[in-house]
């Protein structure tokens, strides 16, 4: 039985600039859990894993990324959206 490309990881290869969006869209997808008594668990390993510099993601984590970044595209700073729409344009080309 083989794999599809979407079961495998995804690697990313974001810029500093890219990497940084999504550090700050998995900070605020912690805060909001918190906010509403949830246990952060995923975005707390994917924050590491960004942090450590490991940009390999599953189907899932991509697709909780997505999540994430819209959320905080509706609060990100103005020098951020141009970033953001990029790397959900980069996920989405990648889970095609």
């Amino acid at each position: 039985m083989t794999t599809s490309a979407q079961d495998r990881p995804t690697a990313l290869d974001l810029s500093r600039e890219e990497s940084w969006v999504v550090h700050a869209a998995l900070l605020a997808a912690i805060e909001r859990a918190l906010e509403a008594d949830e246990e952060p668990t995923l975005p707390v390993e994917l924050l590491k894993r960004i942090e450590a510099g490991d940009e390999d993601f599953d189907s899932d984590e991509l697709d909780y990324l997505v999540k994430a970044l819209r959320a905080y595209r509706d609060e990100a700073p103005d020098r951020d959206h141009h970033h953001v729409t990029h790397v959900l344009d980069h996920i989405e080309s990648a889970q095609a």
